[in-house]
């Protein structure tokens, strides 16, 4: 009798595990919890931003490759005239490049030290400071604003739960070196998962399609070297506890096709916090 009792005790085991597992995971499933940035509980922090962009235009028929990269730190605090709205300011701003020479280099890394922008985590809405100048690196027209844009996400206001899904679709105004024009942004957002760690985060992923329109469509000519349009992905790391983006990466390309034959480019982004 008692070998038949262990016996049945072996087989029940595994099973108990199985269903301790599918009630686990069901759990987590059904938990919805707020995806929310709030940093007034902190004076200020530090992020560190990269972008790497490599890419092959074809002037004359003549394939050209280029690359690029910049590093900068990202100073935050809360704006003193919005609470709910975070200001973000470039220092210690480097650049690489096999298209600039030395003294254009030098000039973009002052120029950025000088960029501040306004954010705001509830819709996801990035604005420059009125007295802020974007510097525009002249290839593509390369801005640091749009970097910015691609990598940071905006979360619903509703709880939400692992497996949901939420978008975005908003329009910004750019600078060019052909002249104003409006970027689209569209962003189709799912909740991946939540973990334990170092801290408790929730795993949200993306992806993303993104268009230039020329304000005056009379110069729509001009934009045989500029990106016009392209697609991507993004993961953010949020801190469930300290309710702030761990770390955030994206990756942008727009492909050589029939309508855009001049240039084609690869760009990552990358930003995470710098205790």
């Amino acid at each position: 009798m008692q070998a038949k009792h262990s016996s049945y005790m072996t087989g029940f085991k595994p099973v108990l595990l199985v269903i301790t597992l599918l009630f686990a995971i069901s759990c987590q499933k059904s938990e919805r919890i707020f995806l929310d940035i709030d940093f007034e509980n902190a004076k200020s922090w530090h992020y560190l931003l990269g972008v790497d962009i490599k890419g092959k235009v074809t002037p004359d028929s003549i394939p050209q490759l280029f690359s690029s990269s910049l590093r900068t730190y990202l100073q935050g605090g809360i704006s003193p005239v919005n609470k709910k709205v975070i200001t973000l300011k470039t220092e210690q701003t480097r650049i690489n490049s096999d298209f600039l020479v030395e003294q254009e280099i030098r000039n973009l890394e002052q120029q950025f030290d000088n960029v501040s922008l306004l954010f705001s985590p509830k819709d996801g809405a990035l604005n420059l400071i009125d007295t802020t100048d974007m510097p525009v690196v002249n290839i593509g027209g390369w801005d640091l604003f749009r970097s910015f844009a691609k990598v940071l996400p905006v979360f619903p206001e509703a709880p939400v739960g692992p497996g949901d899904k939420w978008d975005r679709d908003r329009q910004f105004p750019i600078q060019t070196n052909h002249g104003d024009a409006i970027g689209h942004l569209y962003q189709s957002f799912i909740f991946d998962s939540v973990y334990q760690s170092t801290s408790r985060f929730a795993a949200v992923s993306w992806k993303f399609s993104y268009r230039i329109e020329l304000i005056n469509p009379d110069t729509s000519g001009t934009l045989d070297n500029l990106p016009q349009a392209g697609r991507g992905t993004g993961r953010v790391l949020l801190d469930l506890t300290s309710k702030r983006i761990s770390s955030a990466h994206a990756e942008f390309d727009v492909p050589i096709t029939d309508d855009y034959p001049g240039m084609s480019w690869k760009e990552v982004v990358h930003m995470e916090i710098i205790e």
